[in-house]
């Protein structure tokens, strides 16, 4: 008779995906916000219209015109929006790529052979003779090595 699972099941792969893409796309909206508010408050002082903006991520995000009613549309559109979504996708790039290689490529417990090089024949009558000098007359068992 089988015995009874003790265990919980394991969180499939679908909702673990569902989890990292909502945090990625939270994460991916704050930091376009808050770039949007610092490009978005450079531009204002570049061009000279009006005052540094207090931080509010969500306005710049949402609704620029309201944070910079006296910047033109196109100062807008380039300081809120072009010149941070930029940097948005070069940081989601850059995090996506780091990410994979922390945790993706072939694992399979295997090892390489640099891994096995010390174990060979070879180097280990290397290190046996290094440590023991009176071992460099002797044969292998399998044949003279140098």
């Amino acid at each position: 008779m089988p015995s009874p699972r003790t265990s919980a099941p394991s969180t499939t792969t679908g909702s673990d995906a569902l989890l990292y893409l909502l945090l990625g796309v939270l994460g991916a909206a704050l930091a376009f916000g808050s770039l949007a508010w610092l490009t978005g408050n450079l531009t204002n002082a570049l061009v000279g219209h009006g005052p540094w903006t207090p931080f509010r991520a969500t306005d710049a995000l949402l609704h620029p015109n309201v944070l910079w009613p006296h910047l033109s549309a196109t100062a807008v559109l380039v300081g809120a929006r072009i010149v941070p979504g930029l940097l948005t996708l070069g940081l989601a790039i850059t995090g996506l790529v780091l990410w994979m290689r922390w945790r993706g490529g072939a694992k399979t417990g295997l090892a390489r052979k640099a891994d096995l090089a010390p174990l060979l024949d070879k180097d280990v009558t290397a290190k046996a003779r290094s440590l023991r000098p009176g071992l460099n007359d002797r044969e292998c068992k399998r044949g003279r090595t140098r």
